[in-house]
């Protein structure tokens, strides 16, 4: 699914997610991964962004490209900073993530358990 380069891109990705796992039991935990990954791709890297989806068995993965590069960074963020914790989040939250190179720069991905 292609995203938009802008702050209506994560409403976007979630109402996509939500369409399809409203109803599993950490669909919040889910939307909130996807909010950020999507959220940091909108901040941190060059269009175009992408979304994409592939479930094995119980395994869900999300994928999101776009045209930066560099790999995310999981670092240590000041406690009273606004912002910063998203790989926080997703470290957190999903089963295992990841980046990875692709020809116009990188996807990154995380694994749900569902």
């Amino acid at each position: 699914m292609p995203l938009t380069p802008d702050a209506l891109a994560p409403g976007d990705a979630r109402r996509a997610v939500e369409a399809r796992f409203a109803t599993h039991p950490r669909a919040a935990d889910l939307l909130l991964c996807v909010s950020e990954v999507v959220t940091n791709a909108v901040r941190h890297a060059g269009p175009p962004h992408s979304l994409r989806l592939s479930q094995a068995g119980d395994l869900l993965r999300v994928e999101v490209a776009d045209a930066e590069p560099q790999a995310p960074i999981l670092t240590q963020q000041d406690p009273l900073s606004t912002s910063g914790r998203g790989l926080r989040i997703l470290d957190q939250l999903a089963t295992r993530w990841g980046s990875e190179p692709t020809e116009d720069g990188k996807a990154v991905w995380f694994e749900f358990e569902l």
